[in-house]
């Protein structure tokens, strides 16, 4: 059974991880800098704490140090040592320029330039920025997965570290949303300007409210409307605090969407303000499609319906990933030792919360002869656990997005940073036995019902537990799709 195992070694200090994290300085010191100062401030600590370089252009650092402005709101520029000051980064050339970004017509674009020309010339492997601007000519690049908004940068470096606090998915009654709270406050400031009408539909009991929660502090908020008449789910809402913006808090919002729309088999539709580009470019990472502005003036993006039974495209192989306990859990913490119930079930078996888990995951597995390839099917197998309801049973279906073979650290955390689960250690223990393989995948669903072993045996898709990952005949996949029904 493949293990994620965990280095017992204690180092006296931190090794370099030869990994470079380029802060975007407006961050520290811009309008508004106070809200990210807590999370940088962590940031710096922990990538001291784990040999990550946390560095800035030494030339913009000082000129923001000497700032009118930023002098005369005495922003504290030295509360982020250690901070690694570079030399003059460079701007793109002409060619990179237009066929990668924009051309420099401004002394912002010249800023981002600059910073994205360092991720272009790997002389930093991260980018922090939380300006949607950057992101969308980050993901024009390619560049989406190395530039990270403030919240998902140390929520990385807390998963490197070994621990990070869960975020937890709520349903909420609609009412409570627009009383006097946080939530109210996120639905007046994020989502009212562009829906006038969002907080009647609320007051009303319109719509269901999937809310994130880290302890009993709420980070975002989505609110999705649907009518039996209709052929589409819509995520009419999605937002979140300024402090807390960022994948690992808007992912298990949109999971738990597309798990609604597709027990109706129906598609999903997003309708957001054209200027979160950052949540725009998330949907789009996990299959939503642009399709204009509604009348008022919000983009539509659309996915369509998702069938209920997983299909094989063209020459696809399906394979069987086993999972030990520990890493299962990792995997997808929302099927922790809980019983199968449906997300956000009513009645006795009704779960009120669940825990938060994003669409797209990583799997570090040993090279070897036989690898899963780009468009692969993954089926998940749990590992045999006492009192688990889930032992020995594959549990979700996954499509493999893509797989690169890493043999440095630093590689392998510059492609983790998007999709983090594995602590430093772990990542070491790997590479100390070889190569690895990092696959990238995005989780289609789990299954209505676990599917043993036993069943599995009884229909001759496998003749035991496999310890590595297992390629299925054509005929076995046969046997076993029409099983695989989706939650």
């Amino acid at each position: 059974m493949f293990e994620l195992s965990t280095s017992a070694r204690v180092r006296p200090a931190p090794i370099d991880c030869r990994t470079r994290l380029l802060l975007d300085p407006y961050l520290c010191v811009g309008p508004g800098s106070e809200i990210h100062a807590d999370t940088l401030f962590a940031i710096a600590q922990h990538s001291a704490a784990l040999g990550v370089t946390l560095c800035v252009e030494r030339q913009a650092w000082l000129e923001a140090a000497r700032d009118p402005d930023v002098v005369r709101r005495r922003v504290d520029l030295s509360r982020f040592e250690p901070i690694v000051k570079l030399d003059p980064l460079q701007l793109p050339t002409a060619r990179d320029a237009g066929a990668l970004f924009v051309p420099a017509r401004s002394e912002t674009d010249i800023a981002d330039l600059k910073l994205l020309g360092a991720l272009h010339a790997r002389v930093a492997d991260i980018l922090i920025a939380l300006d949607g601007r950057i992101h969308g000519l980050a993901a024009q690049a390619g560049f989406s997965s190395r530039v990270l908004t403030p919240a998902d940068a140390l929520h990385w470096l807390e998963r490197l570290g070994g621990g990070a606090e869960t975020v937890v998915l709520s349903e909420l009654d609609p009412r409570r949303v627009v009383a006097d709270g946080p939530l109210s406050d996120l639905v007046h400031h994020e989502c009212e300007p562009f829906d006038p009408y969002l907080r009647d539909r609320l007051a009303a009991g319109r719509g269901r409210v999937l809310a994130c929660f880290a302890g009993k502090e709420p980070l975002a908020i989505g609110v999705i409307e649907s009518d039996p008449a209709d052929d589409h789910v819509e995520i009419v809402a999605l937002a979140a605090r300024e402090a807390a913006r960022g994948s690992r808090v808007f992912e298990p919002i949109v999971a738990a969407a597309l798990a609604i729309a597709r027990r109706r088999g129906v598609a999903v539709e997003a309708l957001l303000p054209p200027h979160e580009e950052v949540v725009l470019r998330l949907l789009e990472e996990l299959g939503f499609t642009r399709e204009g502005l509604d009348p008022h003036g919000r983009a539509r993006l659309c996915r369509a319906a998702e069938p209920l039974v997983p299909r094989r495209t063209g020459e696809a192989s399906v394979w069987v990933l086993p999972l030990d306990v520990r890493a299962h859990d990792l995997l997808l913490p929302e099927l922790a030792g809980a019983p199968q119930a449906q997300l956000f079930a009513v009645g006795a078996e009704a779960r009120p919360q669940t825990l938060g888990s994003s669409l797209r995951k990583q799997i570090l597995l040993p090279t070897g002869p036989n690898q899963p390839e780009t468009g692969d099917l993954l089926l998940v197998l749990h590992g045999r656990a006492a009192r688990r309801p889930a032992s020995s049973s594959l549990t979700c279906v996954g499509r493999v997005e893509r797989v690169t073979q890493c043999d440095q650290l630093e590689d392998i955390l510059a492609r983790n940073a998007a999709r983090p689960g594995y602590s430093l250690s772990e990542i070491q223990s790997r590479l100390e036995q070889g190569p690895v393989l990092v696959v990238d995948a995005i989780l289609l669903g789990r299954l209505e019902r676990f599917l043993p072993l036993s069943w599995l045996k009884d229909q001759s898709v496998m003749a035991s537990a496999p310890r590595v990952p297992r390629k299925l005949a054509a005929d076995a996949w046969g046997r076993l799709n029409p099983r695989l029904l989706l939650a």
